[in-house]
């Protein structure tokens, strides 16, 4: 049987460049749907693609230990996976928020 399930996202309409230029009180939202499995797949590239970039983050910066990174991120409507780079504001409370802590050898 193919999974068919959909979910709901309400997000930015657009997420090309020149919307994110755009003061905040002119972004648009919409509403969209997504196959589970889709969001699925961009969610776990993104995470891979994450991964690696933390990978190659050094243990100490000088006289400070980095233990663990916390990167915030936003689904458009259109099912878009993005790193949110404005503080958490712009998202609110329906983006997602993926932590990596650094494993002890």
């Amino acid at each position: 049987m193919a999974d068919d399930r959909r979910i709901a996202i309400f997000g930015l309409a657009s997420t090309d460049e020149r919307g994110l230029r755009r003061r905040r009180d002119s972004l648009e939202y919409a509403r969209g749907e997504i196959a589970v499995a889709e969001l699925k797949e961009r969610v776990a590239t993104f995470v891979e693609s994450l991964g690696e970039i933390v990978g190659a983050t050094p243990a100490e910066v000088g006289t400070y230990r980095l233990n663990e990174v916390t990167v915030s991120a936003e689904v458009s409507a259109k099912g878009t996976v993005s790193i949110l780079g404005t503080g958490g504001e712009l998202g609110g409370s329906g983006g997602m928020t993926f932590k990596f802590i650094r494993l002890q050898p």
